[in-house]
């Protein structure tokens, strides 16, 4: 449509007027998302200090709720000890000879085992979910495998490799390698696979799909698997030391219940669970610093 000379400055001056009013928005927009961060940032904080206050008061509240029970004759202190008492047994432990020969015995027995069995597992998941036919030959040997107690297996790794590292590691070993095989099958098998057809449309070779499609969606199954092993294979060490043993957590366990000293038995049972926690927080931090390609593309509504 034509505009006369007397319309056009008129029209030209709204223009104008429209461009400045959608700049000021912008700039309005922009100087709102600092705010909007700093907003979830916030928010973020009072949710941590929520859980973390959560976790102190659920703390307090069973100990306290213990101590009391105990000084008032509701429970036997001989055998269930007392909060305070266990404490200071706790405090013992860490600066004596529970940390530095019986927990270090049992964490590196445990680690060697769980380590070893994890590459094992890992690596034997990727090989036969390459073909078909040799995975339906070993899996109902796994099965039978698998569904062995491995209690009932200690009796026979002591008196194969005797009573030292060599039998810890292999209860070990034997729990956490079909911990990581099954977690790494079930990642293998849920890769996508329209990707899997895309990228052999394309033309990428069998290493290049497994390198780039398999290896990467596993990743999120095989860190289950491994923080789950991992902590089995810490309580297989310490049933294999429970039941005969030089060093270590279990034998150190049997020693303070067979005696009834109860608080040092719990300071004991506190210095295990925080050992297996450190490993399993290790195993979840890297599993956080593998995995941020997948946060990133997280989009919140």
């Amino acid at each position: 449509m034509m505009l006369t000379q007397k319309e056009a400055p008129a029209a030209r001056s709204a223009a104008i007027a429209n461009d400045v009013r959608h700049a000021g928005s912008a700039a309005t927009a922009g100087r709102h998302v600092p705010a909007r961060r700093s907003a979830a940032a916030h928010a973020s904080s009072r949710r941590l200090m929520l859980v973390i206050a959560g976790w102190v008061g659920v703390f307090v509240a069973v100990a306290g709720a213990w101590q009391l029970a105990a000084v008032h004759g509701f429970i036997n202190p001989v055998f269930t000890g007392m909060p305070t008492r266990i404490g200071t047994a706790f405090l013992e432990a860490i600066t004596g000879p529970a940390l530095s020969i019986d927990a270090r015995a049992t964490v590196i027995a445990a680690l060697i085992g769980a380590g070893t069995a994890s590459v094992l597992g890992i690596g034997s998941a990727f090989v036969l979910a390459q073909s078909d036919v040799w995975r339906r030959i070993f899996d109902p040997y796994f099965t039978v495998l698998n569904g062995l107690p491995r209690v009932a297996l200690a009796p026979l790794f002591l008196l194969w490799f005797g009573i030292g590292l060599m039998s810890k590691i292999m209860l070990a070993a034997s729990i956490t390698f079909f911990v990581t095989f099954y977690n790494t099958m079930v990642g293998v098998d849920s890769v996508d696979r329209d990707h899997l057809l895309l990228a052999r449309a394309m033309g990428a070779s069998r290493l290049q799909v497994f390198l780039k499609f398999v290896v990467p969606s596993a990743v999120p199954s095989i860190f289950n698997g491994l923080q789950l092993g991992f902590v089995y294979g810490m309580l297989g060490t310490v049933a294999s030391e429970m039941l005969a043993g030089e060093h270590g957590l279990g034998v150190l366990l049997t020693r303070q219940a067979a005696l009834f000293q109860m608080d040092d038995y719990f300071a004991t049972l506190m210095l295990l669970a925080l050992a297996t926690t450190a490993i399993s927080g290790t195993l979840e931090y890297i599993r956080r610093r593998l995995l941020r390609w997948q946060r990133a593309h997280v989009v919140k509504v």
